[in-house]
């Protein structure tokens, strides 16, 4: 068990750095990580494939990105995206702050990961339109997001896991998390708003506005109103995905694969080609270097030091839970770190009944230390990935850029969710 802690620890560490230096492509560098903790790490090599690969988002990826491939041609994004800028009245800073606004609650209901496929290509039409700079749009609408989905119980995978571990239901984080996902929000776009001032604090000239006529973005009518009639059924269906009992990928890939009837031959083919695969690569790849150190019990010993930290004390538990667990869903998946984490906590009642025998505030701290982490990096989150790799074609965006706006966002995030998390609770 320790050499296979070592290799995997060494795999995941070589993996990162190349991913940093950018010395070649990210889906290449994460594959080779990835077979090689199938040769060196794991035992059942198909085991670790189903174990540890998250197809749900991997299907996901391919039949939303099929479906916003088909809904493109339609001209629907272009629509938006100047109707939005007609309602702006040509203030670039009330588009931001309404658009992040709206990711972020749509996040709270939908997958992170679909609601970036949406709304991204919208932006990029607008700044094109307006001859505006996208990055700082898509990095706040990326962050948003993982906001977002912080606030309810089916906003982000490990809410869903905590839910169903602890008992809790969707009102209960409506009421205890969403706050501190509103407060992190508001602070973010006002710290983003000073990081980006040249940028947004720009007003287009009211003729210009004025003479956007959206009307004229409609490229196929039929196609439009279908992929406005299917855009509003996979809403739906995403919003009850509980009580139907549907995966996301299920709702994925039925949008893409119905939108792609209404097409012809070459243009099915067409869109095949547009599917990044280079991102459905990097996510494989990144969930079996993640599911080695998993495997060789490394998040185990990251759990463990929470333990440690705490000294037994509730105060202590709540922020050292909260950071380590922000901290390292910065780096590694959150998902497997929230299965890791939901044992130890459970223990805590145990070890100490006195102290923790309301384990509430620790499933909160939780909740917002494994979502808001993954905006702290380029890989902290699928979002940031799928984000970032819609803009490529414009502007490459590296791992240090990203780090630059994104950790301190993280720590912003984390000082507001524990002033919030002590003086609540």
């Amino acid at each position: 068990m320790f050499e296979d802690a070592v290799v995997s620890l060494l795999i995941f560490i070589i993996v990162y750095l190349f991913i940093i230096l950018e010395k070649h492509h990210r889906a290449v560098i994460t594959m080779l990580g990835g077979s090689a903790a199938l040769f060196l790490v794991f035992k059942d090599p198909i085991e670790a494939l189903v174990r540890y690969v998250d197809f749900n988002t991997i299907f996901l990826l391919i039949g939303m990105m099929i479906f916003v491939s088909v809904t493109k041609r339609s001209g629907l994004f272009h629509f938006l995206g100047l109707y939005s800028i007609k309602l702006s009245r040509g203030s670039v800073f009330f588009f931001f702050v309404s658009i992040n606004f709206l990711v972020a609650l749509l996040s709270s209901f939908l997958d992170n990961v679909t609601t970036i496929l949406v709304f991204v290509p919208v932006t990029l039409v607008v700044c094109d339109t307006v001859d505006l700079d996208p990055v700082p749009f898509v990095i706040s609408e990326i962050i948003s997001s993982n906001i977002g989905g912080t606030a309810t119980m089916i906003g982000d995978p490990p809410n869903i896991m905590i839910a169903s571990a602890a008992k809790l239901h969707f009102l209960d984080f409506v009421v205890n998390v969403a706050p501190a996902a509103v407060l992190t929000l508001i602070v973010t776009l006002i710290f983003l708003s000073a990081v980006y001032r040249r940028v947004i604090f720009r007003k287009i000239p009211v003729e210009v506005v004025e003479g956007f006529d959206p009307r004229r973005a409609i490229v196929d009518k039929k196609l439009f109103y279908l992929s406005i009639i299917l855009t509003l059924v996979v809403l739906v269906l995403f919003s009850l995905q509980k009580p139907l009992g549907l995966e996301s990928f299920e709702v994925a890939l039925l949008a893409g694969f119905l939108s792609l009837a209404f097409l012809n031959k070459k243009d099915i083919e067409d869109v095949f080609k547009e599917i990044e695969w280079g991102v459905i690569f990097f996510f494989i790849g990144l969930f079996l270097v993640v599911g080695a150190l998993e495997e060789a019990g490394v998040l185990e010993k990251i759990s463990e030091l929470v333990i440690r930290l705490s000294k037994g004390k509730m105060e202590g538990t709540l922020i050292s839970i909260l950071g380590i667990s922000g901290l390292s869903s910065a780096f590694v998946d959150n998902i497997p770190f929230t299965a890791t984490m939901i044992p130890v906590i459970k223990k805590l009642a145990v070890l100490a009944p006195e102290t923790f025998s309301d384990l509430r505030p620790l499933w909160w701290a939780l909740s917002l230390g494994a979502c808001l982490g993954g905006n702290g990096t380029l890989i902290g989150a699928s979002a940031n990935v799928v984000g970032t790799s819609l803009i490529a074609d414009r502007k490459h965006i590296t791992f240090w850029e990203y780090f630059k706006i994104g950790f301190p966002v993280l720590i912003l995030s984390l000082l507001v969710s524990g002033v919030y998390l002590l003086i609540r609770y």
